[in-house]
């Protein structure tokens, strides 16, 4: 009888210590941002708004145009308007590291600074305050520019930001 009380007695401490590791380990550090892969972000952004009238930007564009080097970034997935009615456009660059993303965002940041330099005011009047109200982001090593309208720009920042939610 006393060896089945003794074996109660190391269960139960067992069973506290068990519990006590268990409560130990949900504290610390809070939960770390997820790392998606630009398939996910390129999807969930590309499903926030209407891109049936976007399509690539061509390697050449990214390169002469917005002044980021091919070798400058591990993947990408940029959309430029196809029709001529509008100037609809966003690009999510994905950097191998803070360093790159850091040189992306300045590209991006001088690039949207060309557009407003070489807007004429009367091309399409209506589509100027997309590009005034431009924005990039950053969330880790994406990167990310919108030059849309209001809503449509809303709607692909929380799309985009809501891939890296832990």
């Amino acid at each position: 009888m006393a060896l089945r009380g003794e074996n109660m007695k190391k269960l139960s401490s067992a069973i506290a210590l068990l519990l006590l590791i268990c409560m130990l380990g949900g504290c610390g550090s809070p939960k770390a941002a997820k790392d998606p892969d630009m398939q996910t972000v390129a999807d969930k952004v590309g499903a926030a708004i209407d891109i049936s009238e976007l399509s690539q930007v061509p390697d050449a564009y990214v390169e002469n145009v917005m002044g980021i080097a091919l070798d400058g970034y591990a993947s990408r997935n940029t959309l430029i308007s196809a029709v001529g009615t509008n100037i609809n456009e966003y690009g999510i660059f994905l950097a191998k590291d803070a360093d790159q993303a850091a040189t992306i965002k300045a590209a991006l940041d001088k690039y949207l600074e060309y557009r407003e330099s070489v807007w004429m005011d009367e091309y399409l009047p209506d589509e100027k305050p997309k590009l005034d109200n431009a924005e990039v982001w950053t969330q880790g090593n994406y990167v990310m520019y919108a030059i849309l309208g209001d809503s449509d720009r809303a709607a692909v920042k929380q799309a985009f930001q809501s891939c890296f939610e832990g």
